[in-house]
């Protein structure tokens, strides 16, 4: 007859087991709550560095408009100078060749 009895183990917590329980929820909540606010101050920050990132970039983009218009006009530039050069050494010929032929006329 012993052995038909059947035990039962104490399935309640004690209070100890309760408070603990307790305080780890606690524990867990208060984790859980550094994470968000963490997470959302991380959100805050990436949102600000993005615009930043893009502000940058937006400048970027206009200093290398500029850039390119400096250097096309630079090119215009060069040619242009390059161009009057030439205009200047055919003067010169024209000069000479006039001179020469004065010089001709005079000692005929």
């Amino acid at each position: 007859m012993l052995a038909a009895t059947q035990t039962f183990a104490q399935n309640t917590p004690t209070k100890q087991e309760q408070q603990k329980a307790q305080q780890l929820a606690k524990d867990n909540q208060k984790a859980d709550a550094q994470r968000l606010s963490d997470a959302k101050d991380l959100r805050k920050d990436t949102k600000s560095d993005a615009r930043i990132a893009a502000a940058n970039a937006k400048e970027a983009k206009r200093i290398d408009k500029e850039a390119a218009y400096a250097a096309k006009h630079a090119k215009r530039s060069a040619k242009m100078e390059a161009k009057a050069q030439r205009n200047r050494a055919d003067a010169d010929k024209q000069a000479k060749k006039a001179a020469k032929a004065t010089e001709k006329s005079q000692n005929n």
